[in-house]
């Protein structure tokens, strides 16, 4: 009875279905590899990687953080918020291991919780800053990807000739669902959040009207970005690939970016897929690609300790001085 009253209750759920939104699409594509035939190659790649580029690509896990860390520094100080640095990297590190651990977009809120909780940065003011990060992130990836298709050529879009049209009926029903839960959404903010909009337009306008912080923003939004281009690029090396413009473009934004706008903990087995994806239709080994995937996601998370705990030695510091 405790138990059924608990879930009526709104209680506990079940672990299930978080382990299977973490697991089945991992479990999915190693069945694939495996199928594929290339498990095998895949093995020898990771286990033939060379140290040089995974320990270059391990520097640039760490640093990923704190770029990423400064730049939501400089936006917080528009609205008026301070964090140090340090503390702006340990709430990123920490947001990001939530990430890969949680289902759905766990990231960015849980960093908003934390400025609220440790340094009284209310979320109607770091909200619109959070949602300018993912802004910023996706623009740049989505700029790359476009880059890298304009250097490919028609040859590079063949592929979407094949694919069927669009099932207009589906579109309709589609956009008249979208639009419903859009006026929902809309009433319901009206009704019980108007004064947490109001303090997020506020801040929102705090940030935009900041025009001198947009240059140095922009400047490590790229920063940040090359980053992560550099570590695919390594991730390639070390399994004795080397990426061209072309397929660097390719293979480092569009599968970032489908990680993005992915719910899955991490884009955990989409992200690779998509790397596989893409280097087939280039002409780019699979099963090196895949182990370069591997390699890549494996190292980058290694890294994120190392990070928390070089910011946690830095603030450290700070106080004994």
């Amino acid at each position: 009875m405790s138990g059924e009253a608990t879930r009526a209750a709104g209680g506990p759920r079940p672990r299930w279905r978080s382990l299977l939104l973490v697991w089945g699409p991992l479990t999915v594509a190693l069945l694939a590899l495996v199928a594929s035939g290339q498990a095998g190659a895949v093995a020898r790649a990771i286990g033939d990687a060379r140290v040089g580029p995974l320990l270059a690509l391990l520097g640039v896990g760490v640093a990923l953080p704190v770029v990423h860390a400064r730049r939501w520094q400089t936006m917080l100080r528009s609205v008026a918020a301070e964090v140090p640095l340090p503390h702006a990297v340990e709430m990123t590190v920490t947001a990001s291991l939530v990430n890969y651990a949680v289902p759905g977009y766990a990231g960015s809120p849980v960093k908003g919780v934390l400025a609220r909780q440790l340094h009284d940065v209310g979320f109607g003011r770091s909200l619109p800053t959070l949602a300018a990060e993912q802004v910023l992130d996706a623009a740049a990836l989505t700029l790359g990807a476009a880059a890298g298709l304009a250097l490919a050529g028609p040859s590079a879009l063949a592929w979407v000739g094949e694919l069927d049209g669009p099932s207009w009926p589906a579109v309709l029903t589609g956009g008249a669902v979208a639009l419903g839960g859009v006026g929902a959404a809309v009433l319901v903010v009206r009704r019980y959040a108007a004064r947490f909009v109001e303090r997020v337009v506020a801040s929102g306008r705090m940030l935009a009207a900041d025009r001198g912080r947009w240059v140095p923003v922009l400047l490590l939004t790229v920063a940040y970005w090359g980053l992560n281009i550099a570590a695919v690029w390594l991730g390639a090396r070390a399994v004795g690939l080397t990426l061209g413009p072309v397929a660097l473009l390719l293979l480092a934004n569009v599968p970032l970016l489908v990680g993005l706008a992915s719910p899955l903990p991490g884009g955990l087995g989409l992200r690779e897929g998509a790397m596989a994806g893409i280097a087939g239709v280039i002409g780019v080994p699979v099963a090196a690609i895949v182990a370069a995937a591997v390699l890549h996601r494996g190292v980058l998370v290694a890294a994120l300790p190392l990070a928390l705990g070089g910011a946690r030695l830095a603030r450290g510091y700070g106080r004994w001085r």
